[in-house]
């Protein structure tokens, strides 16, 4: 898929604040791919399409779970988690985006998950830190990436953040981005 082609697709179906988000994630990315040797097509790819299920309905989202035999555990979260893995699957089964690194990088940006490809870390901190982005932290966030240039860094910072968000909430917790806490945590150094 082309640039432009990919623009169209999410231009089309997001809320015009949801596309801008989505071209700032975008962009992020590619200045993420020349710091980290990154396959910049990928990255920015990974990064306009990575919302594209974000407002589907909730009972088309379970529908896609059930029928491409995702994680049955998905089953037990809403948008928030879902619309990674089903926008990852609609890339591939309705536009033919078949690339094993673009698919894990949209399907994981909201959850991460341990051992991570490149263009997946770069898309789950790229979304974080996109430079409308105002949540506590994030300026931090931003030093670690393109001052310290560490990325399993950002990546361990960002799920430690997200987890503490989840608790004080008392929300459920997917099990990849446990895992990808006790991964990062390991190896961030």
């Amino acid at each position: 898929m082309k640039r432009k082609d990919a623009k169209e697709i999410v231009k089309e179906k997001l809320p015009e604040r949801r596309y801008k988000h989505s071209k700032r994630v975008a962009k992020t990315a590619l200045q993420m791919a020349e710091i980290f040797n990154a396959d910049e097509e990928k990255c920015y790819l990974a990064g306009i399409l990575h919302d594209y299920s974000k407002y589907d309905e909730l009972g088309e989202m379970y529908q896609v779970v059930t029928k491409y035999k995702l994680n049955p555990r998905l089953l037990g979260f809403k948008s928030e988690i879902l619309h990674g893995p089903v926008a990852a699957v609609k890339m591939r089964e309705q536009y033919g985006v078949d690339d094993e690194e673009i698919f894990q990088a949209i399907k994981n940006h909201t959850t991460g998950r341990a051992h991570m490809v490149l263009v997946e870390k770069i898309i789950f901190v790229a979304d974080y830190i996109e430079p409308k982005r105002t949540q506590p932290g994030v300026e931090k966030i931003r030093k670690i990436v393109f001052e310290q240039k560490n990325l399993d860094l950002a990546v361990y910072e960002i799920t430690k953040a997200n987890l503490e968000h989840l608790i004080s909430k008392n929300r459920s917790i997917y099990q990849n981005t446990v895992e990808c806490y006790n991964y990062y945590n390991m190896v961030k150094e």
